[in-house]
């Protein structure tokens, strides 16, 4: 399947540059709300990158002045639990393939809520403009958030902070996100943030690939395991260059980790 006749669904956007997928939320109109079709959709672009030899990495972003409000509440009622259920499977997915897959950079383009903040969080590097803000509504109306984003934001900034944010909805600005480790770059507009989206996707298509990929697991994985353990891991992926079959080598690798 090629670029050119790549499409998922009406509401996103797909596009190859830098050698990286670009894949863009595009419901504007319900500020990219997602839909349980739109998760699957989105499930299987990122999939199509992850198992794309011509594609190294992810950039997602969204169009207009939302990342994604998450969840669409219009359409899944949140004390329908089987319907809840049915969209949390696929956005665990989704999650997924961002955390354990290739290199992804997320550019924030506007308001970031639920799942876009799951999406952030499972990301490598975080860029947002200056006027966008976080936000975990799902309290409000009663959904627990188990899509493995409690696990996440817990590592990524903290207990105090995932507390403040799930348990309190609290609304972070883009100022107090980098701060908190939430992201790691804040730029002024939309244009600047797909330059420099881009730009680190153009830096990363240039590297050793097998060894990006083993970092990256290693980055996200060793914390909560002993020296010893963490370190037996460490040195596999040290001796990548003993695989003749790299593809083969990285999947294995992964392998260690479900």
């Amino acid at each position: 399947m090629s670029s050119e006749n790549t499409e998922f669904g009406n509401f996103i956007e797909f596009s190859i540059k830098k050698k990286f997928g670009i894949i863009k939320l595009n419901r504007v109109h319900r500020g990219n709300a997602i839909t349980t079709e739109m998760a699957e959709d989105l499930n299987k672009a990122i999939e199509f990158c992850q198992n794309s030899e011509k594609i190294r990495g992810i950039v997602l972003t969204g169009n207009g002045t939302s990342f994604t409000t998450g969840m669409d509440i219009d359409e899944i009622d949140g004390s329908d639990h089987v319907a809840v259920k049915q969209y949390e499977k696929t956005a665990t997915s989704i999650q997924e393939f961002l955390y354990y897959g290739k290199p992804v950079i997320c550019a924030i383009n506007g308001k970031t809520m639920g799942d876009g903040v799951a999406y952030a969080l499972c990301s490598d590097y975080r860029i947002a403009i200056k006027d966008c803000y976080f936000m975990m509504p799902e309290i409000n109306i009663g959904v627990f958030p188990g899509t493995g984003i409690i696990v996440l934001m817990s590592r990524v900034i903290g207990i105090p902070w995932t507390k403040k944010i799930l348990m309190f909805a609290e609304k972070i600005s883009a100022e107090k996100a980098l701060k908190i480790g939430l992201i790691d770059q804040i730029v002024e507009n939309q244009e600047e943030l797909m330059t420099i989206a881009l730009d680190k996707a153009k830096f990363l298509f240039t590297k050793n690939q097998t060894v990006l990929n083993a970092i990256k697991l290693c980055s996200n994985h060793l914390a909560d395991k002993s020296y010893q353990q963490a370190l037996e891991i460490e040195q596999y992926g040290s001796a990548w260059y003993e695989f003749e079959d790299k593809e083969k080598y990285i999947k294995e690798f992964r392998k260690k980790f479900y």
